[in-house]
């Protein structure tokens, strides 16, 4: 224990509290206070007899994953079977003392005992020290931190609705990109509107689906060579991330589906949508069959600006209107994503 303020004791735990077993009653139907109902993840069960917990009393998870961590009953129920009701002296602000248990959580989570089900070690909880001020300090430190918790939470709302608002600042500057209002001295009147098919590039295979599964089993998978793309990489926005590889031989045979330096992957099952471009020093691979691989006619249309159109909603949106399947949500076939129309 470091240094305390003048005035204050350290307790240990075992001289300030303790863990009740309680007795069984009969008091009628009251709900069982287990962990999702105090969690709020669930409805109570209702059980007829049990050990009474009162309204506002504390107790302690003694079994399970998370030991150590304490509750305040909301309603009066009988005492789930992984807890122990905490009876604390009359010198300990409750509040402080969740803070405190808040505060040394993990201490007890990483010193848990036993195998198949773990324990509260309750040998470390007796013998954990607690700074003691008295109630009127402690209850102006709760004050203090229920005020500066309070606004922590109130700037994780006002980031949250940050991010969802520039979600849409995006997509309005998209919008307006993709209008021709975003350049004022320009106007959009000789604009060309192109189907995708007419601005890949002529090179062979320049838009081409994954292999179906059959041609590309684990059983191919080597520990070094050739390497895979998989959708893991445009949904995390990562050319560099791999897990698997293929041998030069099998790579000759799958050469169609090779990507390289100034590609485009898009995913197109489950997650679908994403995209990533290929930077200079991605080394080649072939892709999955979950990507599609795109490569543009670059002298008609850059990769920004065609990544640009791509994530915004209008295109967005096409490309959901011709998913297929019903379970896993595939793209459209490439047929069909051909003659989808850019300006």
């Amino acid at each position: 224990m470091h240094e305390i303020p003048k005035g204050w004791k350290v307790k240990k735990l075992g001289e300030i509290c303790i863990l009740d077993k309680g007795k069984i009653e009969n008091c009628g139907e009251l709900p069982y206070l287990e962990v999702k109902f105090l969690r709020n993840l669930k409805n109570a069960d209702i059980k007829e007899k049990g050990i009474v917990v009162e309204k506002n009393q504390a107790v302690i998870l003694v079994d399970g994953e998370n030991s150590g961590e304490v509750f305040k009953v909301k309603t009066k129920g009988y005492l789930g079977s992984t807890f122990r009701i905490l009876k604390l002296s009359d010198n300990v602000n409750f509040d402080y003392f969740i803070f405190f248990m808040n505060f040394v959580s993990l201490k007890f989570k990483n010193s848990k005992v036993g195998s198949a089900i773990p324990h509260l070690n309750k040998k470390l909880f007796n013998e954990c020290e607690i700074p003691l001020p008295n109630l009127v300090e402690q209850k102006a430190i709760v004050d203090k931190l229920d005020d500066s918790f309070a606004k922590i939470e109130n700037a994780i709302t006002n980031l949250i609705n940050a991010k969802e608002n520039l979600k849409l600042y995006k997509q309005s500057a998209l919008k307006s990109a993709f209008n021709g209002d975003l350049l004022p001295n320009t106007s959009p009147t000789h604009w060309e509107v192109k189907k995708l098919g007419e601005i890949i590039s002529k090179e062979k295979y320049s838009m081409k689906r994954g292999p179906f599964g059959s041609a590309l089993k684990k059983e191919f998978f080597v520990d070094n060579g050739i390497r895979v793309f998989e959708q893991y990489n445009p949904i995390n926005s990562d050319p560099h991330w791999k897990r698997y590889f293929i041998t030069k031989e099998k790579f000759k045979e799958l050469e169609a589906f090779k990507a390289s330096a100034g590609d485009l992957l898009i995913s197109c099952s489950g997650t679908l949508g994403k995209i990533l471009e290929l930077p200079k020093n991605t080394e080649i691979g072939i892709i999955n069959q979950a990507l599609l691989k795109i490569k543009l006619d670059q002298k008609q249309i850059l990769n920004s600006f065609f990544i640009h159109y791509f994530n915004s909603n209008k295109f967005q949106n096409l490309i959901l209107e011709k998913t297929i399947g019903t379970a896993i949500k595939n793209i459209a076939s490439v047929s069909e994503l051909k003659q989808l129309e850019i300006p």
